[in-house]
This record gives C-alpha cells, sequence and structure tokens, in this order.
C-alpha cells in the first residue's frame, strides 16, 4: 500500500514541474541587447516569426531604427596574421541563439529524476518507521 502512494508523491511532483519547465528558457530580447545591427539581423534571420519584435514594421531588417552607436577603427590590433581554417562542425545547432531555447528535454529528464529521488527518499523514510 506504501509504494502506490510514493508512486503517486513522484507522479504529482513531476506533474506539477512540468509546465515550468519552459519558463527557464525564455528569452526576450530587445535591440539594445545586441551590440550592432548586424547581430540583431542574425537573430532575426534565424526565427523570421520574430517573436522579440525586432523588426518593427515588418521589412525583414532588424533594429533599423535603433541607434547603435559607431565601432572605432580596429586596425592595427592584430598582432599576427592568422593562417589555415577553422573547424566549423557539423551545423548541429544552426538556428539555435545564444542564450535561445533548445530542447526541453532535459529539463524534464531533471524534473522527473528530482521528482523520483524525492519520492523513493519519501517512500524509504516511510518504510523505516513502519
Amino acid at each position: 500500500m506504501r509504494l502506490p502512494r510514493a508512486a503517486a508523491v513522484v507522479v504529482l511532483t513531476a506533474a506539477v514541474s512540468l509546465p515550468l519547465t519552459g519558463t527557464a528558457s525564455a528569452v526576450d530580447l530587445d535591440c539594445a541587447d545586441f551590440p550592432n545591427q548586424g547581430a540583431a539581423q542574425v537573430v532575426l534571420d534565424a526565427d523570421p516569426a520574430d517573436p522579440n519584435g525586432l523588426d518593427s514594421n515588418g521589412n525583414g531588417v532588424a533594429c533599423e531604427a535603433y541607434g547603435y552607436t559607431s565601432v572605432a577603427s580596429t586596425a592595427g590590433q592584430v598582432a599576427v596574421q592568422p593562417t589555415g581554417g577553422v573547424a566549423a562542425g557539423d551545423g548541429s545547432s544552426a538556428g539555435q541563439v545564444a542564450g535561445g531555447s533548445g530542447s526541453p528535454l532535459p529539463y524534464v529528464a531533471g524534473g522527473l529524476a528530482f521528482a523520483a529521488a524525492g519520492g523513493a527518499a519519501l517512500a524509504a523514510r516511510r518504510a523505516s518507521r513502519g
């Protein structure tokens, strides 16, 4: 009889924590969050639905009215000219932006594991009493 009650506690805890997993990865970006218009454009191009509202007039250009300050010339900052290629990877993170939301699966799995551990501890404590 104690095992079904512990299982119910685990399932209830998981059900309560499951809707909260999305809030950990929610990010709202504004034009002020980007160092320049080009960086904002990359985010807009990655998700043309524009959930962040970077393209206020819908013409496909991000943050065009935002007053980014110009950057001083960077000439002479590189002491040694780099040679060779750069490892580019396999593109598995294509379409994701820094701080963007990936798969919620790790959060769900972590929540379920945490809930299961809590349920197991509760069941063990109750079993030791009786």
